[in-house]
């Protein structure tokens, strides 16, 4: 079972992402972590690397083709979690050809749906403990007085309405992309997290019994 995970910042996608792995018996395939592997192992082709040293964006064909090479690895058998890709429709139709020449395909995208100022509550008062790592909302979750916060320069506001802005702009053709293919599944992703896990679990129940079938 291949699934795609969108959602956000601030959607919860981290908490949702490890439930669905640990559900399902797939790996969380991660673009980012990934390419610092292969940068970290000397593995990623030169070209690719001075692209990713000058802060620039690595070519489609460089991230497919580390997508390509992890999915031949045994616990990927079961399928995988894509998390960071595709983000573009170029990008998922190159993904589509990959997994097609190996007679995979995209099972289910699910998209965290959370209004906007949901997400920038969630995001602007969030507060880090920089002793425990743990991290709070200053009403709903609110520190112990002897935390030791901190606020994230991407949690600034005006951070945080531009890392909106973007991931608007770039899930825009996206999602009714495959939104047309079937396999989109919108996810309410207000409410506590157990909440919303049980919306994917639901979402996903039809697809793991064809994916089961089809094994």
């Amino acid at each position: 079972m291949i699934v795609i995970l969108v959602g956000p910042p601030g959607s919860g996608k981290g908490t949702q992402a490890e439930h669905i792995c640990k559900t399902y018996g797939v790996p969380q395939v991660s673009t980012g972590d990934m390419l610092r592997a292969a940068k970290k192992a000397g593995t990623l082709d030169p070209k690719f690397l001075a692209i990713m040293d000058s802060g620039g964006l690595v070519p489609d064909e460089a991230i497919l083709g580390l997508i390509e090479k992890r999915l031949e690895e045994s616990d990927t058998k079961p399928g995988v979690l894509l998390d960071g890709f595709p983000r573009t429709v170029p990008q998922a139709e190159g993904l589509e050809k990959m997994l097609d020449g190996k007679g995979l395909k995209v099972d289910a995208v699910v998209q965290l749906d959370v209004p906007r100022g949901k997400l920038e509550d969630r995001l602007v008062n969030r507060r880090t403990d920089r002793r425990t790592g743990k991290i709070y909302h200053l009403s709903s979750f609110p520190p112990p007085p002897d935390a030791d916060l901190e606020h994230r320069a991407d949690d600034q506001p005006a951070t945080v309405a531009r890392r909106l802005d973007a991931y608007e702009a770039q899930t825009a053709a996206l999602l009714p992309y495959y939104e047309a293919k079937g396999v989109l599944k919108r996810v309410d992703g207000v409410g506590q997290p157990e909440e919303i896990t049980a919306r994917i679990s639901g979402a996903l129940a039809a697809v793991a019994v064809n994916d089961r079938a089809r094994t």
